[in-house]
């Protein structure tokens, strides 16, 4: 999940509003030296996702706190063309190393995913940080929605659980229960973040 970079990333945060002058607080002077730190900080839930500072508070981030920050940075700053995007796709231990287990335990090959991340004219940017498994969750996308960092906790529950009750009542598996592998997937990929993290100390 580890997309690089670009020159369309290149542009310098200005304090021209309450969130990018507290990133330039932090040091950050640069929307492509924010985005590297981001994704070098542990993947984790923070403890309030209304919270956009939250991941720089706490060092750590879902891809959906993660890339809701970076988007909202950038759009302050005069880049509308830098998109919040959330990606609907068929997770797997193949395109998203760790859940491995708490599929076999169910019985699972895969189960539908939302992942965010930043698109720009077509390209996908993924800071999430996560280890890259042998296949990517792009090639794996059922469908994409653009979405405002304003809006993103609410809509981007509502757009996986109208995919995971569809998924769900497909194979004559219930809802809750699918949400609850989902969430399993979710804690594991957690635990292995760090776990990677202490072992590269």
């Amino acid at each position: 999940m580890n997309t690089r970079s670009s020159n369309r990333l290149q542009f310098r945060i200005f304090a021209g509003s309450a969130l990018c002058e507290a990133v330039r607080s932090r040091g950050f002077e640069s929307f492509e030296s924010l985005a590297e730190h981001v994704r070098s900080l542990p993947y984790g839930r923070t403890s309030n996702a209304a919270n956009l500072w939250s991941v720089l508070q706490e060092a750590r981030g879902t891809c959906s706190a993660k890339h809701r920050l970076l988007a909202a940075v950038a759009q302050d700053c005069g880049h509308p063309e830098v998109l919040l995007t959330v990606g609907i796709y068929e997770m797997s231990e193949e395109n998203t190393p760790g859940v491995r287990a708490v599929l076999n335990a169910a019985s699972l090959t895969s189960i539908p995913e939302a992942h965010c991340y930043l698109s720009i004219a077509g390209k996908r940017f993924d800071f999430t940080g996560l280890s890259a498994g042998s296949s990517s969750p792009f090639a794996a996308l059922l469908a994409e929605h653009r979405v405002s960092p304003a809006n993103l906790p609410e809509i981007k529950v509502k757009l996986h659980k109208d995919a995971i009750a569809v998924w769900a009542k497909d194979r004559g598996i219930a809802e809750e229960l699918a949400w609850a592998i989902r969430e399993a997937c979710i804690a594991a990929l957690a635990e292995r973040s760090a776990i990677e993290r202490v072992s590269s100390l």
